[in-house]
């Protein structure tokens, strides 16, 4: 565990673009950092939540790549989110005490913790900052309902092409630009419904058609436009995550090429 209050904008500065993009202003973010008591870093398979159990404290992503998910009956992981830098972890809890999903760090984490007491005075006096914490409830639930309806309607190209390209913007959207989606084969298995051989036959084919690299181990998107038009990739629920019109336009443009 480190210690650290606040937190500085060395180790928050994805948060500091979500919170931007949220619509806060440089004072909101100030006082909304300013509620650090501490952060800790998390190892890769560590849990960051433990499930059914309630610490009165918000966690924050950092750093690093986590995932809410459930062990079902058949003892199988059912991963319901991803999480990214600028994530909240368990902000459900806090409306919603009796939540019993737990959050695991799929990659080495650093995460920041706040007391429910100090954000509940913090919101006293930064009303905007409640109304940026039901936006992202809101952005979330529509990532949700867009997960459901692309693993019960399409077939499994489009399925794992869709949630790749989700990867992708919404890294976007923090900052984090990058070709490698930071995600193994079976994190995309237990999020798709899928079995992990169908996700490998999968990927396999998402390379043959030019959409991600043969060259690379991992996950490598060779051709973003490529595996936008496979997916029929439309991306006008992500679109909240941005506040620039700029940034609006350019989603709308990829989701024209991908319509064509």
């Amino acid at each position: 565990m480190t210690l650290g209050n606040p937190v500085g904008p060395d180790v928050a500065n994805c948060l500091i673009v979500k919170l931007r993009n949220l619509g806060l202003d440089s004072d909101e973010r100030r006082a909304f950092l300013s509620l650090f008591k501490w952060t800790h870093a998390i190892r890769r398979g560590d849990e960051i939540v433990r499930a059914g159990k309630s610490l009165k404290v918000l966690t924050v992503m950092l750093s690093g790549v986590a995932c809410r998910y459930r062990i079902t009956d058949n003892g199988r992981r059912q991963i319901f989110a991803f999480q990214y830098a600028g994530d909240f972890c368990d902000y459900c809890r806090y409306v919603m005490p009796q939540r019993d999903d737990a959050v695991s760090a799929l990659t080495d984490s650093i995460v920041g913790v706040i007391p429910y007491a100090g954000f509940e005075r913090i919101v006293e006096r930064h009303p905007q900052i409640s109304v940026a914490f039901w936006r992202n409830a809101v952005l979330e639930a529509r990532i949700f309902e867009e997960r459901v309806s692309n693993a019960t309607q399409r077939p499994a190209v489009e399925r794992i092409a869709t949630l790749l390209c989700e990867q992708i913007f919404r890294l976007e959207a923090v900052g984090i630009v990058s070709d490698v989606v930071p995600l193994m084969q079976i994190d995309i298995a237990d999020a798709a419904g899928l079995s992990s051989v169908h996700v490998n036959r999968t990927i396999q084919d998402l390379r043959e058609l030019g959409a991600l690299s043969k060259n690379c181990p991992g996950i490598k998107v060779e051709n973003k436009d490529r595996l936008v038009q496979i997916a029929k990739f439309d991306a006008s629920y992500l679109e909240g995550f941005w506040t620039r019109l700029d940034r609006r336009q350019e989603l709308a443009g990829r989701c024209h090429k991908a319509a064509d």
